[in-house]
């Protein structure tokens, strides 16, 4: 899809001006929860329901439009889905899904009531939220439309290719009296989802601050809530704390907060095991909440020795995750991603490459060259606030290019820099994919929301490049790169150019058999390792004309490294996804 560039530090805040009035998906578990956005106000024209009215709402599965068109829009979206014709498909009793793009919104909602439907959900083409304008059509609408992010439509569309997803939206006030709920984007998560085990070795080396927002949605006011919240790690439960009893009126919110009225101890260990974390937390209003749907928030992050990443590590693969593809609408020729890493330990760590993914609408990635970059961020700034904030000063310190062997869209590759590089302690530093063409689409996580974190540590975490130009929030904090920095141990820089192999392997992902593929003859000792660096094959192979099959259908799905050490002791290592 394609997206505008936002520029604007905070572009993922949410709109709170009626706290009442929300947008919250009930079902599945996975994305459940409240969601910015705006809804057609008849204050503008429209027909539609006034949800500044107490008890007016709606509620119901969602149903993708079709006015059976063909083709897909410059978004990459199915041009049908824009509902800008007659609807051919039955939405009686749904929630029309309709992507905005050409027509106006009004219109788009007509064609959803006229097909059945008892609600309409518009996606954004781009991040954010925006007022919709009723158009010639809107008098004539008369059921509730609401107009979400693209962020917040991919969640919704992604889970409805795998069932039933419910939602509401519209005024809680006068259904329920007793309601509580917290918000992804008002709520800390960890520093970072994919944490390098070697910054992670105590608790001065690695903690976060924990903290959220409760909003009191109900009629009654509320004088026994509490919040607690728990991080789980490999090992069980290592972190229960619960603040309260929280006294909060109707329509009110509080903050839990560092250094606020009420607020969490810091999550911090003597020392970590590698695996996954989970951080929770739960409202608890002391009495039934009536609608415990946005009661709970979870989210991520894994220690391991491997990767740094702000985008989730997916469980399956160990690799980040990405679930949509971003690039700016008025973008004519370079187009960046990045991530930002600095830690006052990060002398321990060398950086090899980037792990990122990419997509493209109707073209063959097979053959595109991505550009891989580590810059030294050498701009001396405080924070998001200070004026001195800017992208004079990167100096780059590795570099190389990945070259699509096949078309991998949404697939998570590696490119290897063409230099190893140790990182400096306390250096800000930048690492950047880049693409040149217009048609291709870096892969971006939609499902962490750091905008809590950003606002609170008001520290740059996920920038973009724009023709030549950068921007420090990027497309806004819920809408993360999906790179990963591949990290190793500094003390292994010796394995050097003289005594590596370049090596890699075919088709990747593989399913049941791999052919190994190295610039090197004869008898070669194979160690394949997870990504926690544990061994889970060894073997001994033959290259003949540089090749080797391996059997790799005793592997389960997920990512792997080859180890290869040749008779001569030089060595190759490469990455293998299998299915």
């Amino acid at each position: 899809m394609k997206k505008l560039l936002l520029t604007i530090a905070l572009a993922g805040a949410t709109m709170w001006s009626q706290a009442q009035v929300i947008f919250a998906v009930n079902s599945p578990a996975g994305i459940a929860g409240n969601y910015e956005f705006t809804w057609a106000d008849p204050a503008g024209g429209w027909g539609t329901p006034n949800f500044l009215i107490p008890n007016t709402y709606v509620e119901g599965d969602l149903m993708m439009a079709d006015d059976g068109s063909s083709g897909l829009n410059a978004q990459g979206n199915p041009v049908s889905a824009e509902a800008c014709n007659p609807l051919v498909n039955d939405l009686t009793g749904k929630i029309a899904v309709i992507y905005r793009n050409t027509c106006e919104f009004g219109a788009k909602a007509l064609n959803a009531q006229n097909a059945g439907a008892i609600g309409v959900v518009i996606i954004n083409r781009e991040p954010g939220v925006i007022e919709m304008g009723a158009g010639a059509a809107g008098a004539s609408v008369t059921i509730p439309v609401a107009f979400v992010s693209d962020a917040t439509g991919a969640l919704m569309v992604d889970e409805m290719d795998n069932g039933t997803v419910n939602v509401f939206f519209g005024n809680k006030t006068g259904i329920y009296a007793d309601d509580a709920g917290i918000m992804k984007s008002s709520t800390l998560i960890a520093t970072s989802s994919g944490v390098p085990a070697q910054l992670a070795g105590n608790a001065s080396e690695f903690s976060f601050e924990i903290g959220t927002q409760v909003f009191n949605y109900g009629t009654n006011d509320q004088n026994n809530i509490t919040v607690t919240a728990t991080v789980d790690g490999p090992s069980g439960n290592l972190y229960t704390e619960t603040v309260g009893p929280i006294s909060i009126v109707s329509g009110d919110s509080v903050q839990i907060i560092p250094g606020g009225a009420f607020e969490f101890p810091t999550f911090s260990e003597t020392s970590y095991a590698a695996g996954r974390y989970t951080v929770t937390y739960t409202v608890n209003l002391g009495t039934t909440d009536e609608y415990a749907a946005d009661n709970t928030i979870s989210a991520d992050f894994v220690i391991q020795d491997s990767i740094f990443s702000l985008a989730m590590i997916d469980e399956t693969t160990g690799l980040p995750t990405s679930n949509n593809g971003y690039r700016p609408s008025d973008n004519n020729s370079s187009f960046s991603q990045c991530i930002v890493m600095s830690n006052p330990n990060a002398s321990r760590l060398g950086v090899d490459g980037l792990y990122f993914s990419a997509m493209a609408t109707g073209v063959d990635l097979s053959g595109e060259e991505i550009s891989l970059t580590l810059y030294r961020w050498d701009d001396v700034f405080a924070d998001l606030n200070d004026a001195n904030l800017a992208f004079d000063n990167l100096t780059e310190v590795a570099s190389g290019f990945y070259y699509y062997p096949s078309d991998l869209q949404d697939v998570t590759v590696y490119g290897k820099f063409v230099n190893q590089v140790i990182l400096e302690d306390d250096a800000r530093y930048l690492a950047c994919a880049q693409t040149f063409n217009l048609d291709v689409f870096l892969g971006f996580d939609t499902k962490t929301n750091y905008v809590w974190n950003e606002a609170y540590y008001l520290q740059p975490l996920t920038p973009i490049e724009n023709d030549g130009a950068y921007f420090a929030s990027g497309f806004g904090t819920d809408v993360v790169p999906a790179i990963g920095i591949r990290v190793f141990d500094a003390a292994e820089l010796g394995m050097n150019e003289e005594t590596v192999v370049a090596g890699s392997a075919y088709p990747n992902p593989a399913v049941d058999v791999v052919t190994v593929a190295l610039d090197a003859e004869g008898v070669a000792t194979l160690n394949v390792t997870d990504l926690a660096g544990r061994t889970v094959k060894s073997s001994s192979i033959t290259l003949v004309n540089g090749k080797a099959t391996l059997n790799v259908a005793d592997l389960n799905s997920g990512a792997y490294i080859f180890n290869v050490v040749l008779e001569d002791g030089k060595t190759s290592q490469f990455n293998v996804v299998k299915k």
